[in-house]
């Protein structure tokens, strides 16, 4: 019975590795999970809140603010890194018509000018590792970090709209979630496009 209400009622939010094998004895997958259960259950079940392993989430929906009409005033963004596209994104979504301002090139221009320099040591001053769309970690590793909650709503929706660029649904769950800069690419790219359709 207890397999029934789980498997219908639970969803996996965090997967990562634990490679702490002298502690643990081998190791082993550690899997942050969402479970939804009517309090009947949990009193049947005799389950209790354990502080640093469980918590109660907050079922009440996030409030999203409402679009705006056209508006005459302009948002200009400078800089086309993460935080300048998701601004954009955001403000894209509330009816603005943000213009970003971006010293460097476009991602597939600025791949060009990065293997100039990697290959024939010539320097873009204006298009390089720090100048350009994507920002300085775009030719990095690609890793996923941050120090705000990795289980947060507001990281959560980070990574659902780089799926919807498309990055890879895994990281949606992955404990140290990766895109590769082969990815990267095509979802700045995407990312671009989508902005231009919503007229920044």
């Amino acid at each position: 019975k207890i397999e029934s209400i789980l498997s219908n009622n639970t969803k996996i939010i965090r997967k990562s590795f634990d490679g702490r094998w002298k502690k643990s004895g081998q190791p082993k997958f550690v899997y942050t999970v969402d479970i939804q259960l009517s309090n009947n259950v949990v009193k049947q079940l005799k389950l209790r809140h354990i502080d640093g392993k469980t918590e109660l989430l907050n079922n009440q929906p996030v409030v999203q603010p409402s679009p705006i009409k056209s508006n005459d005033k302009s948002v200009i963004i400078v800089g086309a890194g993460p935080s300048g596209l998701f601004a954009a994104i955001e403000l894209t979504n509330l009816g603005y018509k943000p213009i970003i301002i971006e010293r460097g090139q476009p991602v597939e221009i600025r791949g060009r000018d990065i293997g100039a320099l990697f290959n024939r040591k010539i320097l873009n001053p204006e298009s390089n590792l720090c100048y350009g769309e994507g920002g300085a970690g775009t030719w990095s590793d690609g890793k996923l970090t941050t120090r705000i909650g990795k289980n947060s709503d507001e990281v959560r929706q980070v990574l659902h709209t780089l799926v919807n660029h498309g990055a890879p649904e895994r990281i949606l769950i992955d404990g140290k979630p990766h895109l590769g800069t082969d990815r990267l690419v095509r979802i700045l790219k995407s990312i671009r496009e989508y902005l231009i359709s919503c007229g920044a």
